[in-house]
């Protein structure tokens, strides 16, 4: 019993602290909250995962063994629609001819031309990632502008991008849904924009501090916000219905030390967890 009450004391002591120094905490804020408004520009991203892969490891060496002595070109399959075989046999000869294409594919089989569609199997004599091969993507593009045409192609596709743009959907939907919620469960209407106050908040120190780290995975990069949205607004309720229960019976000051003395250990052993899945496997120096 008395083991309980030394705890409860020792929190209610950092609560004390934090209350009654809430003036240096918030402008300690203002000061972070500064800092990571440019910090977050200064944040390397890797878009390649397989970095992450200890060095030790089969997997990483057969990677940089493979890396270092092979080269794996980009490829397209090309499909031109409504065009007659003698058209599509000449078209195969002009994609053959842009400059960047090693080969291609074409013959009178089902699988390349059938129900007058034409399709051709390009390989690039570089990587999809290299110059040479956007360039002929391009070129072919132009090529066969005027026909019916499908592309079907990795050179030229950005991953990290368009991770980026379905997470900002996600996060602009579930904000969206998380206001309405909000709305017609807050104890008070002021808690709505104090709450989304504590979400970007939250998420720029987020964004800022990962310049600590060095370098985060794209995927990091993507999904943090979205899932410090629900995170910070989460930790936020917590306290502030704390404080709400607390503050019915008590003045505002001894209400806001026993809500964070009660919520600190809850929302300190959430955070401690779910940081421990969300930073460990996607962050490298």
């Amino acid at each position: 019993m008395n083991e309980k009450k030394e705890k409860g004391n020792g929190m209610r002591a950092v609560a004390t602290f934090v209350v009654d120094k809430r003036y240096l905490f918030f402008l300690l804020y203002v000061f972070a909250l500064i800092f990571c408004l440019f910090s977050r520009n200064w944040v390397q991203v890797e878009n390649d995962v397989t970095a992450y892969l200890p060095a030790d490891t089969e997997t990483r060496q057969g990677l940089t063994a493979m890396n270092e002595n092979f080269l794996t070109p980009g490829s397209a399959r090309v499909m031109v629609s409504n065009v007659t075989y003698e058209t599509a046999q000449a078209l195969y000869e002009e994609i053959a001819a842009v400059p960047g294409v090693a080969s291609v594919t074409f013959d009178g089989t089902e699988e390349h031309y059938r129900d007058a569609a034409a399709l051709y199997d390009v390989t690039f004599s570089e990587a999809a990632d290299d110059e040479a091969s956007l360039a002929a993507v391009e070129q072919l593009k132009e090529l066969l502008a005027g026909y019916d045409l499908s592309l079907d192609t990795m050179v030229g596709f950005d991953a990290t991008a368009m991770l980026r743009r379905e997470m900002g959907i996600i996060l602009l939907v579930a904000a969206v849904i998380i206001v309405i919620v909000l709305s017609l469960t807050s104890r008070a209407w002021a808690e709505v924009p104090m709450l989304l106050l504590t979400f970007a908040a939250a998420a720029l120190l987020n964004m800022g501090t990962n310049f600590f780290y060095g370098k985060i995975s794209f995927v990091s990069d993507a999904v943090a916000t979205v899932l410090q949205l629900a995170l910070a607004i989460d930790y936020a309720i917590i306290l502030c219905h704390r404080f709400s229960d607390e503050h019915e019976y008590k003045p505002t000051r001894d209400a806001c030390i026993d809500a964070l003395s009660k919520a600190i250990p809850e929302i300190s052993a959430s955070s401690l967890t779910t940081r421990r899945w969300t930073a460990t496997p996607w962050r490298t120096r």
